[in-house]
């Protein structure tokens, strides 16, 4: 019995002697530096993209979707294998590198381009460059990562929605010719220099509205008006920030005219819309604002419900114009008018892509919403508490918006039970 007791005692002590080492061991570290750097290269139309990581043994792993159209050149340190549109990567430890290609212009079916590079300018998608990779890391292990954008000779800026790394530029390298960006994405692992990016001869406005700063470009002579839309971002978006409690650091409008695509297109903290369209269509609602309101809700559709993406969008892109003062009640009530006549015809909202005349039927169905919500609460809750709630799942259904207008309201609401939603 005493000898089993010593052993006992003598494991004991072991055990606790190796956890207080453990505890006193320094930890290794949980984070690893992505550094890209693109040089753009506008008389081949293309980019020169790097990829270098430090230190990469926090990484096992990396796969990237390539598409043949775009990428080329694609090379690496370690072990890099390409099939199938797939280029699979395992870095070594140290000193991971990769290099590729990225074509830049790009013509749509119809002839117009949704990016483009010339002599003077760039404008394209930085989800175009970095091909999209899913990456197998330690548990816990989170990239830091930066952008550094090479310039020709001739050329004078580039803007992105990510924040500037001022550090990093006002060190002077390379005579000015090199811009860098923080890139940070807390809801990826792996961050991607994602979203519009425009470099070239630009013209740039800019201003600093509550917690976030706007700016507007366009390539120099364009006719995109870019104090009209400076000015209007700068009345709408105290009414965003009030509707939806968050915004983005940083917010990149960017527009050219022909040959570039005639319409709008959100991505991370930016958005395209061509230099033509108006800030508020004749209809009262505003193609601008419905792009912000995609960017800074980062909503995204599960199944066929995308008619609550596009539906929301719709609906706050006149409401903060009349929040705003931008519009009256008596024509807020004629933007509904007319959206509903427009969407009469709408059977079903539930479709995986919603188009002209569901994104106004559901528009309708949100200001419905609103008023019932309103009605039941006492006006102690609004569309807003919705919205609010959709932002933090991201991934919304018409299963995770009754469900939280139940809990908001304490009841089922009449609007969600409409025939449009079997």
């Amino acid at each position: 019995m005493i000898l089993v007791l010593r052993s006992f005692l003598q494991g004991l002590c072991l055990a606790l002697s190796l956890c207080m080492l453990s505890a006193c061991a320094p930890a290794g570290p949980r984070s690893y530096n992505v550094d890209y750097t693109v040089e753009l290269q506008p008389l081949k139309d293309r980019a020169q993209v790097s990829i270098e990581i430090e230190p990469a043994g926090l990484l096992t792993q990396l796969k990237f979707t390539i598409d043949p159209e775009i990428h080329s050149e694609i090379t690496a340190n370690g072990e890099l294998v390409i099939d199938a549109g797939q280029a699979t990567w395992i870095p070594p430890p140290e000193n991971a590198r990769m290099s590729l290609v990225a074509k830049i212009t790009h013509v749509r079916d119809d002839g117009e381009f949704d990016a483009r590079m010339t002599p003077d300018w760039a404008l394209f998608r930085g989800d175009d460059l970095v091909p999209p990779v899913a990456a197998t890391a330690v548990r816990g292990a989170t990239a830091k990562a930066t952008l550094a954008v090479k310039l020709p000779a001739s050329w004078t800026s580039v803007v992105t929605g990510w924040p500037s790394d001022r550090a990093s530029n006002n060190g002077g390298n390379h005579s000015g010719r090199v811009r860098h960006f923080l890139i940070d994405n807390p809801e990826r692992g792996f961050d991607r220099p994602t979203g519009w990016i425009l470099a070239g001869k630009l013209g740039l406005r800019r201003n600093k509205v509550g917690a976030s700063e706007l700016i507007v470009g366009a390539p120099r002579g364009d006719s995109l008006r870019r104090m009209d839309r400076l000015v209007f971002l700068t009345l709408l978006w105290p009414q965003v920030e009030k509707a939806f409690g968050q915004v983005p650091e940083k917010l990149l409008v960017v527009g050219a005219d022909d040959p570039m695509w005639r319409g709008g297109l959100s991505a991370s903290n930016s958005l395209y819309l061509h230099s033509d369209r108006p800030l508020v269509s004749e209809n009262g609602t505003s193609s601008l604002a419905h792009e912000v309101i995609h960017v800074v809700t980062r909503l995204r559709a599960s199944g066929n419900d995308d008619w609550i993406v596009e539906g929301l969008a719709e609906f706050y892109s006149f409401e903060l114009l009349y929040r705003a003062g931008g519009i009256t009640a008596n024509r807020r009530t004629r933007v509904l008018d007319g959206l509903a006549d427009w969407g009469k015809a709408v059977t079903t909202l539930r479709t995986a892509s919603s188009n002209g005349t569901t994104t106004a039927r559901a528009a309708v169905l949100f200001a419905e919403l609103d008023q019932e919500i309103r009605r039941r609460t006492g006006n102690a809750k609004t569309i807003d508490d919705v919205a609010r709630r959709l932002m933090e799942a991201r991934e919304v259904s018409l299963v995770e918006l009754r469900d939280i207008c139940t809990r908001l309201t304490g009841v089922e609401l009449k609007v969600l039970q409409s025939r449009l939603l079997d």
